[in-house]
């Protein structure tokens, strides 16, 4: 796609300007929309909707939340390697038979990692609720290196799209860079090329949480 970091992170300084107008008082995140020619996208099929997670160059502040499940020397190094929660396989049945509970777990983390020997638990207990959500975790033997594994989180976000020709991801927090932020724009752009949809763009946007989107040039 025809986009030069150069007018991606002017763009970006742009968006950090107007958003500051506001006097707003919390640190924003800068999120990016990529939004398709919905005649040239029919999302009713399958194939034509997005859903897939994405590494990004530059790590997100704050990092994605992730929960493990698991016990024993995964469960220790889940938590050294900075997992927001971790869940032993005891605790996963009375979770999963509790509607509210296991809807709350799956709207609480951003990804979830899992034992090997968790696993069937999780598909039987929680399969439903993360499954429908995309949020079925990776299955890790327990020698994995964890700090890498959960390295690559704290850079990734889900390109998921929904019921229209459209879809939203966090890029940026203004504690960032211009240029670390237009890296990570980038990343998204080569990933819609690299699944054949660059053709069907209408246009690409940048914003911060309360300011104006900004339409990237080409």
């Amino acid at each position: 796609m025809s986009y030069s970091i150069d007018k991606i992170e002017a763009a970006v300084a742009e968006a950090r300007a107007k958003g500051n107008e506001r006097g707003i008082k919390f640190e924003q995140s800068f999120d990016m929309a990529v939004n398709f020619r919905k005649k040239e996208l029919d999302i009713s099929k399958p194939e034509n909707r997005l859903n897939q997670e994405l590494v990004l160059p530059n790590p997100l502040i704050p990092p994605p939340k992730v929960c493990a499940f698991g016990d024993g020397e995964f469960a220790e190094k889940a938590t050294e390697a900075g997992a927001e929660r971790v869940i032993s396989k005891d605790d996963i049945p009375s979770i999963g038979e509790e509607k509210r509970e296991r809807k709350s777990l799956a709207k609480s983390y951003d990804f979830f990692i899992a034992a090997v020997d968790a696993m069937p638990l999780v598909g039987r207990y929680l399969g439903q609720a993360l499954g429908s959500r995309g949020k079925m975790p990776r299955p890790f033997p327990p020698q994995a290196d964890l700090n890498a594994i959960m390295n690559q989180y704290h850079r990734t976000v889900r390109v998921r799209m929904r019921n229209t020709p459209t879809f939203h991801v966090k890029v940026g927090h203004i504690k960032m860079s211009d240029r670390e932020i237009a890296d990570n724009i980038i990343a998204v752009l080569n990933f819609v090329e690299s699944k054949g949809f660059a053709a069907r763009v209408s246009n690409i946007v940048v914003k911060t949480t309360m300011g104006p989107a900004i339409e990237l040039s080409a």
